[in-house]
């Protein structure tokens, strides 16, 4: 990822009783459990650019986006970035604290402005072991997103990156619930896994077929028809599965 600008801060409020939820992790368990979890939790806004964790931080919280977007980010010792993951309304970020992990292995990234909650680890570890049913939605997630990353794995070895590009334009408009997106060159290129100037081609591409508008650190899909039919079959493969 680009660095975060150094005046993006979270704004955070006490939880207080709401509607259900947006989180489609939070809305899955029983009614009792959550709202025992949302009861120890903060309500937080996080602008564009907010490092939740860096590789390394300790498991101090788990966060529940509500909206929005993170950016999940592998950083190797050469100094290169690579974007291996999203996580919008339909997961959670966090989770390694159940396992007795110390800290993060990755870090993560607001891509796109994002609101949620944030619990204390031992709150989620507490209900993990205290009620099955919510472990088994925890559970599931986690098997699901095991499957979405060896989705991406082969993807990332076989598709062109046009089709790669068109796949996560549309996975981060569905996650983030609007048609543009706060991104530039290079970000892209973390995203897709390729070259600068691979993605720009393929930007320039799916601009000529009508499918986006690319303006200097925005695009915006004007046809997702057209842009589904330039994505690999990865995109709808996942949509299957229901995991956005």
């Amino acid at each position: 990822m680009d660095p975060p600008p150094s005046s993006a801060a979270a704004h955070v409020t006490h939880y207080s009783s709401r509607p259900l939820p947006g989180n489609q992790i939070l809305r899955q368990l029983q009614p009792e459990d959550r709202e025992a979890l949302l009861a120890r939790s903060e309500y937080i806004n996080l602008p564009v650019g907010y490092t939740i964790a860096r590789v390394e931080d300790p498991f101090s919280t788990v966060y529940f986006p509500d909206s929005g977007v993170v950016s999940v980010v592998s950083e190797m010792t050469t100094g290169h970035h690579l974007a291996v993951a999203t996580v919008g309304a339909e997961g959670v970020l966090g989770l390694g604290t159940l396992f007795g992990k110390d800290g993060y292995p990755l870090s993560l990234i607001v891509l796109v402005e994002s609101a949620g909650y944030r619990v204390a680890s031992p709150h989620l570890r507490d209900l993990f072991h205290s009620s099955r049913a919510s472990a088994q939605v925890f559970l599931g997630y986690i098997g699901s997103r095991m499957w979405e990353a060896l989705t991406a794995a082969a993807c990332n070895r076989v598709h062109s990156h046009r089709q790669r590009l068109a796949r996560w334009l549309l996975t981060a408009t569905d996650k983030a619930a609007r048609e543009w997106l706060p991104v530039t060159h290079q970000t892209l290129a973390q995203m897709v896994g390729g070259p600068r100037h691979a993605v720009t081609v393929a930007l320039n591409d799916l601009r000529a077929k009508g499918a986006i508008a690319h303006l200097r650190g925005r695009i915006e899909v004007l046809d997702r028809a057209v842009l589904t039919a330039q994505a690999c079959e990865c995109y709808v493969a996942l949509k299957r599965t229901g995991l956005y």
